[in-house]
């Protein structure tokens, strides 16, 4: 692709300093389009899930332990001892979760109170919580932050602030899977984001979302 073609170009470059700061504009441009990607596939009425049986609690541990293994200080992660076994979109619920935990640690500060991942199961109906003790969602924003491209802030900067994608794949991802994404959240004490899944497959065709069938 064109940006894998930039970045084996910038290995030329001398300068350590500019060579980083355009590889990380670059990484965040695939980011970008691959974001853009995920969501419009998502969105569009031929949206299949490519469900297989999976446990929820491993892939959990997994995502932490590959993409977060630098800051797992910072987190508490609450699993049950029953297996969290379904039929789930392995990549998707993957995204999710990332997603979800890179969201939290924004919004954590460093040195404070630990964020809590909490993974359990009731009935055919899976819940993954992740719990944040900063600053809080003003009221009047929480109905939109879920919305692609919103920030509450649109001050952030790159280092403190996403695109606006990240919730937005989130609630997708939760939608496809049959169920939703609600946002708590309290100024000065932090958001707790609940995504409910349904763990199995759907009558019909078990590759769609519930909602296109």
């Amino acid at each position: 692709s064109p940006l894998t073609r930039a970045k084996v170009a910038l290995e030329l470059l001398d300068d350590e300093t500019v060579r980083q700061n355009i590889l990380e504009d670059i990484d965040d441009m695939e980011r970008l389009i691959a974001d853009l990607l995920e969501s419009e596939a998502l969105n569009t009425r031929h949206a299949i899930l490519r469900r297989e049986p999976m446990d929820l609690g491993e892939l959990v541990q997994s995502v932490i332990d590959t993409d977060f293994a630098e800051q797992r200080s910072r987190m508490d992660l609450l699993l049950t001892d029953e297996r969290l076994e379904g039929q789930l979109d392995v990549t998707r619920m993957r995204l999710l979760v990332r997603n979800l935990v890179e969201n939290a640690l924004r919004y954590s500060p460093p040195g404070g109170e630990k964020l809590q991942i909490r993974a359990s199961r009731s009935g055919e109906h899976f819940e993954l919580r992740v719990t944040d003790h900063g600053d809080g969602i003003p009221a009047e924003h929480l109905e939109r932050v879920t919305e692609p491209f919103y920030r509450a802030d649109p001050a952030r900067s790159r280092a403190t602030g996403g695109i606006g994608l990240g919730l937005y794949l989130c609630r997708l991802i939760a939608e496809a899977h049959g169920r939703a994404l609600q946002i708590d959240s309290q100024l000065g004490r932090g958001t707790v984001v609940t995504i409910t899944l349904s763990a199995w497959t759907v009558a019909g065709d078990p590759g769609l979302a519930p909602d296109l069938q």
